[in-house]
């Protein structure tokens, strides 16, 4: 039994009811906002030398892609501009998504943030974080004075 749909996102749900409340104002059911702000799709994996995340980002370059490390946190920002084939054209049906994105990830301790890598290709972001040895805790008894 399936608890949790592991692809829903939440503000997809908010950009559809906005969708549709618009085409009922609008009364016309072939044209649709057009989204100025998207998330893309996300995986996240592990392996015992690593943590994965690959993004789906068609679209896009590699120099409208943002990643940066802080305060361990990964954050993915960037932006996919809006283009208009033509002055003339009227849109009866617009889906995909262009503008800005955010996400940020919170990381495991056990992530070595100075390894950490990155490769876009056809569309799809994935990033590489290697994790770190993790410490050893060792017991020491303490004599109380």
């Amino acid at each position: 039994m399936k608890l949790i749909n592991l692809n829903s996102r939440p503000i997809s749900i908010f950009d559809d009811m906005n969708r549709v409340m618009n085409t009922v104002l609008n009364n016309n059911i072939y044209k649709q906002d057009i989204k100025e702000n998207w998330l893309p799709a996300v995986d996240i994996n592990e392996d015992s030398s690593s943590f994965t995340l690959t993004a789906d980002i068609p679209g896009l370059n590699k120099s409208d892609i943002d990643i940066s490390v802080e305060d361990n946190m990964l954050r993915l920002s960037g932006n996919r501009e809006y283009t208009k084939a033509d002055k003339d054209v009227e849109y009866h049906y617009h889906e995909r998504n262009h503008g800005k994105f955010f996400r940020s990830f919170k990381l495991p301790l056990t992530v070595d943030e100075k390894k950490i890598s990155a490769v876009f290709k056809n569309g799809v972001l994935t990033v590489i974080l290697p994790k770190t040895e993790e410490t050893q805790t060792s017991l020491r008894s303490i004599k109380v004075k």
